[in-house]
């Protein structure tokens, strides 16, 4: 009994080293079969160690970066259709962004002995976990084993310059709206950073419209995102209709900001009232002067439509004789329906007729209005000054002298009246 169990323990023995010869003539076969070597990796300008799987040697990469991959190879023997593939794992969208974390390149020849290198470009997506994650080359020819090395990735949060992003904006009720209706906006932003931010503006806006709206995050958690629904906008009644650029922002960690843009389509609206009027210029057209006098001519500006309009006024052809000035300035906003006056003082240096032209401009409408200044010598109007006011005193001492006359008279009456008694 004792020299079967013999047997049976050679038996066995002998099983075991067959086996063992088995696998070694295997593995042999499987290491010939691989062709290829990758000699040096760089990723980002950056040699990476080519000892895979002892992951001492992590590539820190942000959410969002790409990775330009060149992969170096040398060729044991001589190989045909060689393809070297690039794969991030681990991302739970690969299946839907598979060109952002899988690369193949085309096919090509080396002979034995022969170096090259292959260039493959790989995006981080921004949605990925922030964890260590494997990057996989993987080369191979049309004959041989495929040759796989894992190299590790530090995945981490955008840099803080980029750690805000603007999820998803939507309309209410669409992104059609008619001239003078309201629509209201609902925006999602994420902070895909490393840290928590606070204080983040964000604000939607219709630059061609003049119109914005404003609305704040006090706390915006690091992975997290929050919809700010509170937006309400209103298209001017009299907005032209057309495509119109809105602009998101979002404004974070004091100087950074991010932006997105949409377009919003306004259609005729029936609330508009014809907001351009007209405009009511009046003026003295003609004054007289004597030189060296400054005369003002008021010109009264009504605008008879119902929204705000700037006005300009300005004042050529006194230069040569005179000078010229405005009060209370060259400009002024005129309210829809109401009226503003814009003063122009002229001081005339020389004798004559004069005409000289007002221009009132705003927007693209400009009207002028001739202006006609009578100058008279200044002297004769000092003697007309001084003869009326010789004939006022004459007139006072006239009067004076009645009443001195009066009163003499009067007192004369009252003596030859008076009578003594004893």
């Amino acid at each position: 009994m004792y020299r079967g169990y013999e047997k049976m323990n050679v038996l066995k023995n002998t099983v075991k080293i067959l086996v063992l010869m088995l696998v070694t003539m295997l593995a042999t076969s499987l290491v010939s079969a691989v062709n290829l070597q990758i000699t040096d990796l760089e990723i980002n300008g950056r040699s990476i160690s080519v000892d895979a799987g002892n992951h001492t040697d992590n590539l820190k990469v942000n959410r969002g970066e790409y990775l330009d991959i060149d992969v170096w190879l040398k060729a044991i023997e001589n190989v045909s259709n060689v393809q070297v593939e690039a794969d991030i794992y681990g991302y739970r969208y690969a299946h839907r962004e598979e060109d952002k974390v899988s690369a193949t390149s085309r096919t090509f020849d080396l002979s034995k002995n022969d170096n090259d290198h292959v260039e493959l470009s790989l995006q981080v997506p921004l949605k990925m976990d922030k964890k260590y994650t494997l990057l996989r080359i993987r080369v191979g020819d049309e004959d041989g084993t495929v040759l796989e090395q894992e190299y590790q990735l530090h995945v981490v949060g955008v840099s803080e310059g980029d750690a805000v992003i603007i999820k998803d904006v939507s309309l209410t009720p669409s992104n059609v709206v008619n001239a003078g209706r309201a629509f209201t906006a609902k925006v999602v932003v994420e902070n895909i950073g490393n840290y928590d931010l606070n204080d983040v503006k964000v604000s939607f806006a219709i630059p061609q419209l003049n119109i914005v709206d404003t609305a704040y995050l006090y706390s915006l958690v690091a992975d997290e995102r929050e919809q700010l629904d509170q937006f309400l906008l209103r298209i001017p009644d009299c907005a032209e209709p057309g495509n119109y650029e809105v602009e998101v922002e979002a404004e974070f960690d004091e100087y950074e900001s991010t932006r997105e843009t949409l377009e919003i389509i306004v259609v005729e609206g029936d609330s508009c009232i014809d907001a351009t009027g007209g405009t009511v210029i009046t003026t003295p057209e003609a004054q007289s002067v004597s030189a060296g006098t400054e005369v003002s001519f008021p010109i009264t500006i009504e605008n008879q439509g119902s929204t705000a309009r700037t006005y300009a006024v300005t004042v050529s052809g006194v230069e040569e004789w005179g000078t010229s000035r405005l009060s209370p300035g060259s400009q002024v906003v005129v309210a829809g329906g109401s009226t503003e006056t814009i003063y122009v003082y002229v001081t005339a240096e020389a004798t004559g007729e004069k005409v000289f032209m007002a221009t009132v401009t705003s927007d693209s409408d400009s009207e002028a209005i001739p202006l006609t200044l009578s100058i008279v010598e200044e002297e004769a109007d000092d003697l007309k000054s001084g003869l009326e006011v010789a004939l006022i005193v004459l007139v006072v001492i006239l009067i004076l002298v009645g009443l001195i006359i009066g009163f003499k008279k009067l007192r004369d009456d009252n003596d030859e009246g008076a009578q003594t008694y004893y």
